[in-house]
């Protein structure tokens, strides 16, 4: 048994870690997330290269924004004082949203959707159907990754982080697969049709995904990595995240009445961006407050350093 430096790791000195148990608990979170990365993968390049045959051009444009948009994610957020300056740790998010994600969505979505036409409620069909699989798909990939790569991963706030990559492979994969959709649905032209999707994706709900996984990455994140939660605070914090992100995203896609108008959606933007906006600022006091204890416990080993070499024995 053994501790982990504070200041490096975010983890109070007097928090006692197995390291044979986490060592054990990294391997085989490493190996569920490389299978289903992989197959998410393989299901994803069969649908590009069917839709990419069809119509090529929107795939290749699809592919330069979504490299532009990523590029400017990845810039923004390494602006941030909560940013990890280690390479290129947020493919792994990347990869897990655009990939394995889907993995759920195949096995579950038809399931989902078939159950609440069963019951009798077709309001819900695109909220069980799309919610449900994705949420409990992409907060899944935020706990593995977290737990297979520690080394990177070993703040309370990584997982706001790993959720915002993970929500933003989710969005562009699938984005650019309704583009190149809506060029193939569009009888006058594929280029009418593929930006008039990616107009709507846009405009009607831009960074929807990135919502929803920062918050339950955030939830996440604190019950796996803050040295200082009891167990219930851990279990509470750790479902609550994902349940937010689940309630979020059901209620985006639910069919609200008609006489309604846009309203619902023009309401509940603007309150998910304020969810993902308090993670963001509450991770940022965090880190403050991480940073502090790191820099009075480095300055307690210095004074001590120096009142041993005062005062030899």
């Amino acid at each position: 048994m053994s501790w982990p430096d504070s200041t490096e790791a975010g983890v109070d000195k007097r928090i006692p870690v197995r390291r044979d148990a986490r060592t054990t608990r990294n391997r085989w979170a490493f190996l569920v997330l490389v299978p289903l990365i992989a197959s998410g993968l393989a299901a994803n390049a069969l649908t590009l290269f069917v839709l990419g045959r069809a119509t090529p051009m929107s795939l290749g444009f699809g592919t330069l924004v979504s490299a532009a948009v990523i590029a400017l994610v990845w810039w923004l957020m390494s602006r941030s004082p909560l940013w990890r300056p280690a390479g290129a740790w947020p493919l792994p998010a990347l990869a897990w949203g655009a990939f394995a994600s889907f993995v759920f969505v195949l096995a579950a979505g038809d399931a989902m959707t078939t159950i609440a036409a069963g019951l009798g409620w077709e309001a819900a069909e695109a909220s069980l159907g799309g919610a449900w699989p994705e949420e409990i798909g992409k907060s899944l990939g935020v706990a593995l990754i977290l737990l297979a790569l520690p080394r990177p991963w070993n703040r309370p706030w990584d997982g706001l982080l790993v959720g915002v990559f993970v929500g933003l492979g989710f969005e562009l994969i699938e984005t650019v697969q309704y583009g190149a959709v809506g060029a193939l649905e569009d009888a006058n032209s594929d280029v009418d049709g593929m930006l008039f999707m990616w107009f709507i994706r846009a405009v009607a709900g831009p960074g929807l995904h990135v919502f929803f996984s920062g918050v339950a990455g955030f939830g996440v994140g604190i019950a796996l990595l803050h040295p200082r939660l009891t167990t219930p605070t851990r279990w509470l914090v750790g479902l609550g995240g994902p349940l937010a992100a689940f309630a979020m995203h059901f209620l985006w896609n639910y069919t609200w009445p008609s006489g309604w108008g846009a309203w619902p959606y023009g309401v509940m933007w603007p309150l998910w961006a304020i969810a993902l906006a308090w993670c963001w600022i509450a991770a940022t006091r965090l880190a403050g407050e991480w940073g502090a204890h790191g820099r009075r416990q480095a300055e307690s080993r210095a004074l001590g350093a120096r009142e041993r070499g005062a005062n030899p024995r």
